[in-house]
Protein backbone atom coordinates (compact mmCIF):
# COMPACT_ATOMS: atom_id res chain seq x y z
CA UNK A 1 0.00 0.00 0.00
CA UNK A 2 1.56 3.33 -1.21
CA UNK A 3 0.89 6.47 0.82
CA UNK A 4 -0.35 9.15 -2.17
CA UNK A 5 2.15 11.37 -2.78
CA UNK A 6 -0.30 14.38 -2.65
CA UNK A 7 -2.71 12.67 -0.79
CA UNK A 8 -3.51 14.51 2.76
CA UNK A 9 -3.79 12.16 6.00
CA UNK A 10 -6.62 13.03 7.69
CA UNK A 11 -7.21 14.23 11.07
CA UNK A 12 -8.76 11.29 13.09
CA UNK A 13 -12.22 10.07 11.74
CA UNK A 14 -12.63 7.15 13.01
CA UNK A 15 -13.10 6.79 17.37
CA UNK A 16 -11.07 4.64 19.27
CA UNK A 17 -12.91 2.10 21.36
CA UNK A 18 -14.05 3.38 24.72
CA UNK A 19 -11.70 2.18 27.59
CA UNK A 20 -13.35 0.07 30.11
CA UNK A 21 -11.17 1.26 33.39
CA UNK A 22 -12.69 -1.92 35.16
CA UNK A 23 -10.80 -4.41 33.45
CA UNK A 24 -7.34 -2.75 33.37
CA UNK A 25 -4.53 -4.74 35.31
CA UNK A 26 -2.35 -2.31 37.11
CA UNK A 27 1.39 -2.58 38.51
CA UNK A 28 2.30 0.27 40.43
CA UNK A 29 6.36 0.35 41.76
CA UNK A 30 7.76 2.80 44.16
CA UNK A 31 10.13 2.13 46.69
CA UNK A 32 8.11 4.99 48.92
CA UNK A 33 5.00 2.97 50.29
CA UNK A 34 2.96 5.90 50.84
CA UNK A 35 3.44 7.56 47.52
CA UNK A 36 2.41 4.35 46.03
CA UNK A 37 -0.77 3.50 48.26
CA UNK A 38 -1.38 7.30 47.12
CA UNK A 39 -1.00 6.63 43.49
CA UNK A 40 -3.42 3.57 44.22
CA UNK A 41 -6.35 5.63 45.66
CA UNK A 42 -6.12 7.82 42.27
CA UNK A 43 -6.40 4.99 40.17
CA UNK A 44 -9.06 3.45 42.24
CA UNK A 45 -10.83 7.34 41.76
CA UNK A 46 -10.51 7.15 38.08
CA UNK A 47 -12.36 3.80 37.67
CA UNK A 48 -10.18 1.12 38.03
CA UNK A 49 -10.82 -2.01 40.70
CA UNK A 50 -8.16 -2.09 43.77
CA UNK A 51 -8.16 -5.60 42.97
CA UNK A 52 -6.35 -4.99 39.92
CA UNK A 53 -3.57 -2.79 40.88
CA UNK A 54 -0.88 -3.97 42.64
CA UNK A 55 1.98 -2.70 44.27
CA UNK A 56 5.57 -3.34 44.17
CA UNK A 57 7.94 -1.86 46.64
CA UNK A 58 11.42 -2.81 44.69
CA UNK A 59 12.18 -3.75 41.75
CA UNK A 60 12.69 -7.48 42.67
CA UNK A 61 9.14 -7.55 44.13
CA UNK A 62 8.24 -5.59 40.63
CA UNK A 63 9.90 -8.77 38.55
CA UNK A 64 7.72 -10.93 41.05
CA UNK A 65 4.38 -9.83 39.99
CA UNK A 66 5.51 -9.83 36.50
CA UNK A 67 6.31 -13.10 36.48
CA UNK A 68 3.46 -13.78 37.53
CA UNK A 69 0.71 -11.55 36.10
CA UNK A 70 -0.32 -10.13 32.81
CA UNK A 71 -0.40 -5.96 33.20
CA UNK A 72 -1.90 -3.65 30.54
CA UNK A 73 -0.41 -0.81 32.50
CA UNK A 74 2.91 -0.20 34.43
CA UNK A 75 3.44 2.85 36.68
CA UNK A 76 7.21 3.22 38.23
CA UNK A 77 8.66 5.90 39.76
CA UNK A 78 12.26 7.13 38.40
CA UNK A 79 13.98 6.56 41.97
CA UNK A 80 13.91 3.68 43.57
CA UNK A 81 15.66 2.92 46.38
CA UNK A 82 17.98 0.73 45.55
CA UNK A 83 20.69 -0.04 42.69
CA UNK A 84 17.91 0.03 39.59
CA UNK A 85 15.79 3.19 38.85
CA UNK A 86 12.48 3.17 36.54
CA UNK A 87 14.36 3.27 33.51
CA UNK A 88 17.03 0.68 34.35
CA UNK A 89 13.63 -1.72 35.59
CA UNK A 90 11.28 -0.86 32.43
CA UNK A 91 14.22 -1.98 30.24
CA UNK A 92 14.85 -4.97 32.37
CA UNK A 93 11.53 -5.97 32.27
CA UNK A 94 11.42 -6.09 28.51
CA UNK A 95 14.64 -7.61 28.27
CA UNK A 96 13.04 -10.72 29.73
CA UNK A 97 10.53 -10.63 28.26
CA UNK A 98 7.89 -9.81 31.79
CA UNK A 99 5.94 -6.88 29.32
CA UNK A 100 4.11 -7.77 26.39
CA UNK A 101 4.57 -5.00 23.66
CA UNK A 102 0.68 -3.33 24.03
CA UNK A 103 1.78 -2.79 28.50
CA UNK A 104 1.72 0.96 28.86
CA UNK A 105 4.71 2.45 30.55
CA UNK A 106 4.35 5.59 32.69
CA UNK A 107 7.87 7.04 34.43
CA UNK A 108 6.79 9.06 37.36
CA UNK A 109 9.08 11.39 39.26
CA UNK A 110 9.45 14.11 41.44
CA UNK A 111 12.72 15.34 39.59
CA UNK A 112 11.86 17.81 36.99
CA UNK A 113 15.56 17.43 36.13
CA UNK A 114 16.83 17.55 32.12
CA UNK A 115 18.87 14.50 32.83
CA UNK A 116 16.29 12.64 34.33
CA UNK A 117 13.51 13.57 31.74
CA UNK A 118 15.52 12.94 28.73
CA UNK A 119 17.11 9.95 29.82
CA UNK A 120 13.65 8.30 30.40
CA UNK A 121 12.60 9.53 26.60
CA UNK A 122 15.80 7.49 26.05
CA UNK A 123 14.01 4.23 26.75
CA UNK A 124 10.50 5.03 24.85
CA UNK A 125 8.02 4.86 27.37
CA UNK A 126 4.32 5.89 26.63
CA UNK A 127 4.82 8.84 28.38
CA UNK A 128 6.57 10.58 31.52
CA UNK A 129 4.61 12.58 34.57
CA UNK A 130 5.77 15.14 36.76
CA UNK A 131 5.03 14.99 40.48
CA UNK A 132 2.47 16.02 42.35
CA UNK A 133 0.03 13.89 40.59
CA UNK A 134 -3.48 15.09 39.84
CA UNK A 135 -6.77 12.97 38.94
CA UNK A 136 -6.84 15.05 35.88
CA UNK A 137 -3.53 14.79 35.02
CA UNK A 138 -3.44 11.16 35.30
CA UNK A 139 -6.06 10.66 33.64
CA UNK A 140 -5.09 12.13 30.16
CA UNK A 141 -2.21 10.49 30.61
CA UNK A 142 -3.55 6.73 31.13
CA UNK A 143 -6.48 7.72 28.66
CA UNK A 144 -3.51 8.69 25.60
CA UNK A 145 -1.52 5.89 26.40
CA UNK A 146 -4.15 3.31 26.63
CA UNK A 147 -5.18 5.12 22.82
CA UNK A 148 -1.78 4.55 22.00
CA UNK A 149 -1.63 0.54 23.00
CA UNK A 150 -4.69 -0.27 21.25
CA UNK A 151 -3.58 1.42 18.19
CA UNK A 152 0.12 -0.05 17.86
CA UNK A 153 -0.98 -3.33 19.04
CA UNK A 154 -1.25 -5.34 16.22
CA UNK A 155 1.66 -3.54 14.60
CA UNK A 156 4.10 -5.31 17.26
CA UNK A 157 1.89 -8.32 17.05
CA UNK A 158 3.17 -8.47 13.59
CA UNK A 159 6.60 -7.62 14.36
CA UNK A 160 6.77 -10.29 17.16
CA UNK A 161 6.35 -12.94 14.06
CA UNK A 162 8.89 -11.02 12.30
CA UNK A 163 6.46 -9.82 9.56
CA UNK A 164 7.69 -6.65 8.92
CA UNK A 165 5.87 -5.87 5.70
CA UNK A 166 2.60 -6.74 7.69
CA UNK A 167 3.59 -3.89 10.10
CA UNK A 168 4.03 -1.78 7.77
CA UNK A 169 0.85 -2.51 6.02
CA UNK A 170 -0.94 -2.25 9.59
CA UNK A 171 1.12 0.97 10.54
CA UNK A 172 -0.11 2.76 7.19
CA UNK A 173 -4.04 1.08 7.69
CA UNK A 174 -3.79 3.20 11.03
CA UNK A 175 -2.83 6.30 9.87
CA UNK A 176 -5.41 5.78 7.21
CA UNK A 177 -8.00 5.40 9.43
CA UNK A 178 -7.15 7.45 12.64
CA UNK A 179 -4.89 10.00 10.90
CA UNK A 180 -1.84 11.91 12.02
CA UNK A 181 -0.21 10.09 15.14
CA UNK A 182 3.60 10.86 15.57
CA UNK A 183 4.74 7.45 17.62
CA UNK A 184 2.77 5.61 14.54
CA UNK A 185 4.47 8.27 11.63
CA UNK A 186 8.11 7.14 13.25
CA UNK A 187 7.52 3.78 13.60
CA UNK A 188 6.31 3.31 10.40
CA UNK A 189 9.46 5.41 9.20
CA UNK A 190 11.86 3.40 10.87
CA UNK A 191 10.44 0.20 9.56
CA UNK A 192 10.73 1.49 6.21
CA UNK A 193 14.43 2.42 6.64
CA UNK A 194 15.07 -1.11 8.08
CA UNK A 195 13.64 -2.66 4.69
CA UNK A 196 15.54 0.16 2.69
CA UNK A 197 12.70 1.35 1.16
CA UNK A 198 14.30 4.55 0.91
CA UNK A 199 11.80 5.56 -2.10
CA UNK A 200 8.67 5.53 0.01
CA UNK A 201 10.47 7.16 2.83
CA UNK A 202 11.13 10.12 1.19
CA UNK A 203 7.98 10.19 0.02
CA UNK A 204 6.38 9.96 3.37
CA UNK A 205 8.81 12.72 4.82
CA UNK A 206 7.89 15.19 2.22
CA UNK A 207 4.04 14.35 3.33
CA UNK A 208 4.62 14.76 6.82
CA UNK A 209 7.18 17.93 6.80
CA UNK A 210 4.12 19.81 5.19
CA UNK A 211 1.22 18.13 7.26
CA UNK A 212 3.03 17.18 10.49
CA UNK A 213 6.27 18.09 11.37
CA UNK A 214 8.07 17.09 14.44
CA UNK A 215 11.82 16.37 14.95
CA UNK A 216 11.67 12.65 14.44
CA UNK A 217 10.38 14.13 10.77
CA UNK A 218 13.09 16.49 10.33
CA UNK A 219 15.97 14.28 11.63
CA UNK A 220 14.77 11.57 8.99
CA UNK A 221 14.66 14.20 6.08
CA UNK A 222 18.96 14.58 7.39
CA UNK A 223 19.06 10.97 7.20
CA UNK A 224 17.82 11.21 3.34
CA UNK A 225 19.98 13.63 2.45
CA UNK A 226 22.91 11.58 3.83
CA UNK A 227 21.36 8.45 1.70
CA UNK A 228 21.26 10.08 -1.32
CA UNK A 229 25.33 11.24 -1.13
CA UNK A 230 24.99 14.92 0.14
CA UNK A 231 26.58 14.91 3.42
CA UNK A 232 27.16 17.91 3.89
CA UNK A 233 23.17 18.93 3.63
CA UNK A 234 22.93 16.55 6.07
CA UNK A 235 24.85 17.87 8.35
CA UNK A 236 23.37 20.82 8.01
CA UNK A 237 19.84 19.83 7.93
CA UNK A 238 21.15 18.12 11.95
CA UNK A 239 22.66 21.39 12.60
CA UNK A 240 19.49 23.69 12.25
CA UNK A 241 17.63 21.23 13.81
CA UNK A 242 19.69 21.26 17.42
CA UNK A 243 19.64 24.65 17.13
CA UNK A 244 15.85 24.67 17.07
CA UNK A 245 15.33 21.56 19.21
CA UNK A 246 18.51 21.62 21.96
CA UNK A 247 17.44 19.17 23.79
CA UNK A 248 16.10 16.37 20.56
CA UNK A 249 19.41 14.27 21.94
CA UNK A 250 18.75 11.71 19.10
CA UNK A 251 19.79 14.43 16.06
CA UNK A 252 23.14 14.81 17.96
CA UNK A 253 23.77 10.84 17.80
CA UNK A 254 23.50 11.38 13.97
CA UNK A 255 24.77 14.82 13.56
CA UNK A 256 28.29 13.04 15.59
CA UNK A 257 28.45 10.34 13.14
CA UNK A 258 28.17 11.97 9.85
CA UNK A 259 30.99 15.24 11.29
CA UNK A 260 33.27 12.11 12.06
CA UNK A 261 32.50 10.72 8.48
CA UNK A 262 33.30 13.82 6.71
CA UNK A 263 36.63 14.00 8.73
CA UNK A 264 34.99 16.94 11.00
CA UNK A 265 36.36 14.95 14.10
CA UNK A 266 36.56 17.58 16.66
CA UNK A 267 32.84 18.99 15.77
CA UNK A 268 31.77 15.37 15.72
CA UNK A 269 33.61 14.53 19.24
CA UNK A 270 31.88 18.10 20.46
CA UNK A 271 28.27 16.77 19.27
CA UNK A 272 28.86 13.45 20.88
CA UNK A 273 29.64 14.92 24.14
CA UNK A 274 26.49 17.16 24.00
CA UNK A 275 24.21 14.09 23.65
CA UNK A 276 26.26 12.65 26.36
CA UNK A 277 25.76 15.70 28.54
CA UNK A 278 21.83 15.41 28.16
CA UNK A 279 21.65 11.30 29.22
CA UNK A 280 24.87 10.52 31.09
CA UNK A 281 23.23 6.82 31.79
CA UNK A 282 23.19 6.23 27.68
CA UNK A 283 25.97 4.07 27.46
CA UNK A 284 26.32 3.34 23.85
CA UNK A 285 27.00 7.42 23.70
CA UNK A 286 29.73 7.09 26.44
CA UNK A 287 31.62 4.96 23.98
CA UNK A 288 31.14 7.45 21.04
CA UNK A 289 32.49 10.21 23.21
CA UNK A 290 35.70 7.73 24.19
CA UNK A 291 36.59 6.52 20.92
CA UNK A 292 36.18 9.95 18.89
CA UNK A 293 38.43 10.98 22.06
CA UNK A 294 40.80 8.36 21.54
CA UNK A 295 40.96 9.04 18.01
CA UNK A 296 42.47 12.97 18.29
CA UNK A 297 44.69 11.32 21.87
CA UNK A 298 42.34 13.74 24.20
CA UNK A 299 43.07 11.78 27.40
CA UNK A 300 41.08 14.23 29.53
CA UNK A 301 37.91 14.10 27.56
CA UNK A 302 38.38 10.08 27.21
CA UNK A 303 38.42 9.51 30.99
CA UNK A 304 35.80 12.09 31.79
CA UNK A 305 33.47 9.73 29.41
CA UNK A 306 34.68 6.73 31.70
CA UNK A 307 33.82 8.53 34.83
CA UNK A 308 30.45 9.01 33.62
CA UNK A 309 30.07 5.12 32.54
CA UNK A 310 31.69 4.12 35.71
CA UNK A 311 28.86 5.82 37.78
CA UNK A 312 26.06 4.83 35.45
CA UNK A 313 26.42 1.17 34.60
CA UNK A 314 23.54 -0.68 32.94
CA UNK A 315 23.94 -3.56 36.00
CA UNK A 316 20.28 -4.92 35.15
CA UNK A 317 22.18 -7.93 33.57
CA UNK A 318 25.66 -9.42 32.26
CA UNK A 319 25.96 -6.47 29.92
CA UNK A 320 27.71 -4.51 32.21
CA UNK A 321 30.95 -5.77 31.98
CA UNK A 322 30.46 -5.72 27.88
CA UNK A 323 29.85 -2.52 27.92
CA UNK A 324 33.12 -1.92 30.43
CA UNK A 325 35.13 -4.04 28.34
CA UNK A 326 34.41 -2.24 25.41
CA UNK A 327 35.59 1.07 27.08
CA UNK A 328 38.54 -0.78 28.28
CA UNK A 329 39.21 -1.58 24.29
CA UNK A 330 39.37 2.11 23.75
CA UNK A 331 41.48 2.86 26.54
CA UNK A 332 44.13 0.30 25.53
CA UNK A 333 44.29 2.52 21.76
CA UNK A 334 44.97 5.61 23.68
CA UNK A 335 47.13 3.84 26.11
CA UNK A 336 49.55 2.23 23.44
CA UNK A 337 49.44 5.56 21.70
CA UNK A 338 51.54 7.13 24.18
CA UNK A 339 55.22 7.17 23.86
CA UNK A 340 56.09 8.62 27.25
CA UNK A 341 56.27 5.39 30.04
CA UNK A 342 54.85 8.30 32.31
CA UNK A 343 51.59 9.21 30.32
CA UNK A 344 50.56 5.54 30.34
CA UNK A 345 51.15 5.27 34.08
CA UNK A 346 49.19 7.97 34.72
CA UNK A 347 46.29 6.53 32.55
CA UNK A 348 46.76 3.48 33.91
CA UNK A 349 46.27 5.58 37.32
CA UNK A 350 43.02 6.81 36.06
CA UNK A 351 41.74 3.97 35.00
CA UNK A 352 42.76 2.43 38.82
CA UNK A 353 40.06 5.69 39.58
CA UNK A 354 37.16 4.60 36.97
CA UNK A 355 37.52 0.74 38.17
CA UNK A 356 36.70 2.28 41.97
CA UNK A 357 33.90 4.33 41.09
CA UNK A 358 31.96 1.26 39.08
CA UNK A 359 32.74 -1.19 42.23
CA UNK A 360 30.44 1.39 44.11
CA UNK A 361 27.97 1.46 41.28
CA UNK A 362 27.77 -2.66 41.83
CA UNK A 363 25.98 -5.03 43.05
CA UNK A 364 27.84 -7.25 45.22
CA UNK A 365 27.93 -10.41 42.91
CA UNK A 366 29.20 -8.64 40.30
CA UNK A 367 31.91 -6.75 42.39
CA UNK A 368 34.44 -9.66 42.14
CA UNK A 369 33.68 -9.85 38.22
CA UNK A 370 35.40 -6.11 37.35
CA UNK A 371 37.92 -6.77 39.87
CA UNK A 372 39.12 -10.00 37.81
CA UNK A 373 38.12 -8.05 34.59
CA UNK A 374 40.66 -5.17 36.08
CA UNK A 375 43.64 -7.40 37.05
CA UNK A 376 43.09 -9.04 33.76
CA UNK A 377 43.51 -5.72 32.10
CA UNK A 378 46.53 -4.56 34.27
CA UNK A 379 48.42 -7.81 33.37
CA UNK A 380 48.10 -7.33 29.59
CA UNK A 381 49.54 -3.74 29.95
CA UNK A 382 52.39 -5.59 31.94
CA UNK A 383 52.85 -7.83 28.57
CA UNK A 384 53.24 -5.23 26.60
CA UNK A 385 55.58 -3.70 28.70
CA UNK A 386 57.91 -6.58 28.30
CA UNK A 387 56.95 -7.82 32.59
CA UNK A 388 55.76 -11.67 31.06
CA UNK A 389 56.42 -12.99 34.98
CA UNK A 390 54.66 -10.17 36.39
CA UNK A 391 51.77 -10.34 34.18
CA UNK A 392 51.49 -14.40 34.54
CA UNK A 393 51.39 -13.71 38.28
CA UNK A 394 48.96 -11.40 38.11
CA UNK A 395 46.87 -13.26 36.14
CA UNK A 396 47.23 -16.91 37.69
CA UNK A 397 46.14 -14.94 41.19
CA UNK A 398 43.27 -13.20 40.11
CA UNK A 399 41.99 -16.52 38.21
CA UNK A 400 42.55 -18.57 41.53
CA UNK A 401 38.80 -18.02 42.74
CA UNK A 402 37.57 -19.30 39.71
CA UNK A 403 39.87 -22.11 38.38
CA UNK A 404 37.20 -24.98 39.66
CA UNK A 405 34.27 -22.53 37.85
CA UNK A 406 35.40 -21.18 34.71
CA UNK A 407 32.47 -22.28 33.26
CA UNK A 408 30.36 -19.17 35.06
CA UNK A 409 32.68 -16.74 33.91
CA UNK A 410 31.03 -14.12 31.88
CA UNK A 411 32.34 -14.55 27.42
CA UNK A 412 33.36 -10.87 27.74
CA UNK A 413 35.86 -11.88 30.41
CA UNK A 414 36.94 -15.63 29.04
CA UNK A 415 37.82 -13.69 25.53
CA UNK A 416 39.89 -10.72 27.21
CA UNK A 417 41.67 -13.74 29.18
CA UNK A 418 42.75 -15.59 26.10
CA UNK A 419 45.43 -13.41 24.43
CA UNK A 420 47.32 -13.39 27.55
CA UNK A 421 46.83 -17.04 27.94
CA UNK A 422 48.34 -17.83 24.33
CA UNK A 423 51.15 -15.58 25.23
CA UNK A 424 52.36 -17.82 28.64
CA UNK A 425 51.79 -20.48 26.89
CA UNK A 426 49.29 -22.08 29.77
CA UNK A 427 47.61 -24.66 27.71
CA UNK A 428 45.47 -25.75 30.38
CA UNK A 429 43.15 -22.98 30.75
CA UNK A 430 43.55 -22.47 27.09
CA UNK A 431 41.72 -25.70 26.73
CA UNK A 432 39.47 -25.03 29.86
CA UNK A 433 37.97 -21.55 28.17
CA UNK A 434 37.84 -23.70 24.57
CA UNK A 435 35.32 -25.73 25.96
CA UNK A 436 32.98 -23.74 27.47
CA UNK A 437 32.92 -21.80 24.08
CA UNK A 438 31.93 -24.73 22.48
CA UNK A 439 29.35 -25.30 24.77
CA UNK A 440 27.95 -22.20 24.85
CA UNK A 441 25.02 -21.04 21.96
CA UNK A 442 24.47 -17.74 22.66
CA UNK A 443 28.30 -14.77 22.84
CA UNK A 444 27.70 -11.06 23.02
CA UNK A 445 28.71 -9.19 20.04
CA UNK A 446 31.75 -7.63 21.96
CA UNK A 447 33.41 -11.26 22.32
CA UNK A 448 32.15 -12.24 18.81
CA UNK A 449 34.53 -9.65 17.78
CA UNK A 450 37.05 -10.32 20.02
CA UNK A 451 36.93 -13.80 18.94
CA UNK A 452 37.21 -13.34 15.33
CA UNK A 453 40.03 -11.08 15.13
CA UNK A 454 41.77 -14.08 17.61
CA UNK A 455 40.82 -16.52 14.99
CA UNK A 456 42.68 -14.69 12.23
CA UNK A 457 45.77 -14.61 13.75
CA UNK A 458 46.00 -18.28 12.49
CA UNK A 459 49.86 -18.17 13.22
CA UNK A 460 48.95 -17.49 17.09
CA UNK A 461 46.20 -20.42 16.99
CA UNK A 462 48.86 -23.01 14.66
CA UNK A 463 51.25 -22.11 17.47
CA UNK A 464 49.13 -23.18 20.40
CA UNK A 465 47.66 -26.06 18.82
CA UNK A 466 51.26 -27.29 18.21
CA UNK A 467 52.14 -26.73 22.03
CA UNK A 468 48.47 -28.82 23.06
CA UNK A 469 50.22 -31.76 20.95
CA UNK A 470 53.52 -31.38 22.11
CA UNK A 471 52.63 -31.49 25.87
CA UNK A 472 50.44 -34.14 25.80
CA UNK A 473 53.33 -36.22 23.75
CA UNK A 474 55.91 -35.22 26.60
CA UNK A 475 53.58 -36.25 29.08
CA UNK A 476 53.33 -39.14 27.36
CA UNK A 477 56.84 -39.97 27.40
CA UNK A 478 57.12 -38.74 31.12
CA UNK A 479 55.13 -41.63 32.48
CA UNK A 480 56.11 -44.45 31.03
CA UNK A 481 56.61 -46.57 33.26
CA UNK A 482 58.11 -43.41 35.34
CA UNK A 483 61.36 -43.14 33.38
CA UNK A 484 62.46 -39.75 31.90
CA UNK A 485 65.34 -39.88 29.35
CA UNK A 486 66.65 -37.27 27.76
CA UNK A 487 64.50 -36.98 24.76
CA UNK A 488 62.02 -36.32 27.45
CA UNK A 489 63.55 -33.46 28.45
CA UNK A 490 64.54 -32.13 25.37
CA UNK A 491 61.13 -32.00 24.67
CA UNK A 492 60.21 -29.69 27.54
CA UNK A 493 63.03 -27.66 26.91
CA UNK A 494 62.20 -27.02 23.22
CA UNK A 495 58.75 -26.04 24.32
CA UNK A 496 60.12 -23.85 27.12
CA UNK A 497 62.55 -22.08 24.39
CA UNK A 498 59.28 -21.21 22.98
CA UNK A 499 56.82 -20.31 25.64
CA UNK A 500 59.68 -19.50 28.73
CA UNK A 501 56.71 -19.30 31.16
CA UNK A 502 54.51 -22.48 30.27
CA UNK A 503 53.23 -23.69 33.32
CA UNK A 504 53.12 -27.46 32.44
CA UNK A 505 56.77 -27.41 30.47
CA UNK A 506 57.79 -26.29 33.06
CA UNK A 507 56.91 -29.18 35.49
CA UNK A 508 57.64 -31.32 33.31
CA UNK A 509 61.19 -30.41 32.63
CA UNK A 510 61.94 -30.34 36.63
CA UNK A 511 60.60 -33.48 36.93
CA UNK A 512 62.84 -35.05 33.55
CA UNK A 513 66.24 -33.66 35.70
CA UNK A 514 64.40 -34.73 39.08
CA UNK A 515 64.11 -38.94 37.63
CA UNK A 516 67.09 -38.39 35.03
CA UNK A 517 69.43 -37.23 38.43
CA UNK A 518 70.96 -34.20 36.86
CA UNK A 519 71.03 -30.82 38.84
CA UNK A 520 71.39 -28.41 36.65
CA UNK A 521 71.26 -25.45 38.48
CA UNK A 522 70.58 -22.78 36.39
CA UNK A 523 67.05 -24.67 35.09
CA UNK A 524 65.89 -26.01 37.95
CA UNK A 525 65.87 -22.15 39.17
CA UNK A 526 64.70 -21.07 36.26
CA UNK A 527 61.76 -23.71 36.21
CA UNK A 528 61.07 -22.48 39.92
CA UNK A 529 61.02 -19.20 39.20
CA UNK A 530 57.97 -19.84 36.13
CA UNK A 531 55.81 -21.35 38.70
CA UNK A 532 56.62 -20.64 41.92
CA UNK A 533 54.86 -17.79 43.96
CA UNK A 534 51.34 -18.14 41.76
CA UNK A 535 48.38 -20.07 42.37
CA UNK A 536 47.83 -22.76 39.40
CA UNK A 537 44.95 -24.87 37.90
CA UNK A 538 44.46 -27.86 40.53
CA UNK A 539 45.82 -30.59 38.92
CA UNK A 540 48.89 -28.21 37.80
CA UNK A 541 49.02 -27.16 41.51
CA UNK A 542 49.58 -31.09 42.54
CA UNK A 543 52.49 -31.98 40.25
CA UNK A 544 54.16 -28.75 41.68
CA UNK A 545 53.39 -29.92 45.00
CA UNK A 546 55.09 -33.32 44.42
CA UNK A 547 58.13 -32.32 42.10
CA UNK A 548 58.86 -29.70 44.84
CA UNK A 549 58.45 -31.99 48.00
CA UNK A 550 60.99 -34.42 46.03
CA UNK A 551 63.44 -32.29 45.17
CA UNK A 552 63.71 -30.68 48.47
CA UNK A 553 64.09 -34.42 49.89
CA UNK A 554 66.55 -35.63 47.38
CA UNK A 555 68.67 -31.95 47.74
CA UNK A 556 68.38 -32.64 51.39
CA UNK A 557 71.01 -35.69 50.91
CA UNK A 558 72.92 -34.27 48.08
CA UNK A 559 75.69 -31.34 48.36
CA UNK A 560 73.36 -29.72 45.16
CA UNK A 561 71.06 -27.19 47.52
CA UNK A 562 73.85 -24.39 48.14
CA UNK A 563 71.61 -22.09 45.43
CA UNK A 564 68.38 -23.75 44.60
CA UNK A 565 67.29 -24.93 48.01
CA UNK A 566 66.00 -20.84 48.94
CA UNK A 567 63.87 -21.12 45.94
CA UNK A 568 61.67 -24.27 46.75
CA UNK A 569 61.72 -22.83 50.63
CA UNK A 570 59.93 -19.78 49.64
CA UNK A 571 57.52 -21.84 47.75
CA UNK A 572 56.79 -23.59 51.17
CA UNK A 573 56.54 -20.22 52.91
CA UNK A 574 52.81 -19.52 54.58
CA UNK A 575 54.08 -16.25 55.12
CA UNK A 576 55.54 -15.34 51.70
CA UNK A 577 52.61 -16.93 49.49
CA UNK A 578 49.73 -14.97 51.59
CA UNK A 579 51.72 -11.50 51.35
CA UNK A 580 52.09 -12.44 47.31
CA UNK A 581 48.36 -12.90 46.88
CA UNK A 582 47.26 -9.86 49.35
Amino acid sequence: MHIPQRTCMPERMKRLPTIDWSKLKILVVDDQRTAAVLLKSLLKNIGIHTTNIDMAFSYEEAIRYCQNNHYQLLLTDYHLNKALNGNELTTLLRQKKLLSSDCGILVLSGDHSREVILTTLSIEPDSFLSKPITIAGLKQKLEEICNDCAQRKPIYAALENNDIPLAIRIAKQQLSEYGHHHKIEGLLLDLLIEQKDWEQVKRLTTLLIIQNPTHKISLVDARISYHEGDINTAIHKLQQLVARSPLYVDAYDFLSLYQEENKQYHDALSSAKQALNYTPSVTHRVLQVAQLAANLNDSESLIKAGKVLASHLPIIDVSWVTRFAEFTAIFEQLYFAQTSHRLQRQLIQQLKGIHQLAIKRLLPIQQPFLTLYGQITLARFLLANDQPLKAKRRLMVSLSAHFDAITKLPSVILIEILPALFHLGEAQLIFDIYQVFKQRDRIDGHSKNRLTELKKNTTSINSIRALMIDLKEAKMLLEQDHIADLVTLQHYNDIISRYPLCSEAHLGRLQSLYQLNLYDQDKIKESIKAINMMPLPSALAEWRTNIFQCLLIKMAKTQHNITIDPYLRRYHSKNTVTTFIS
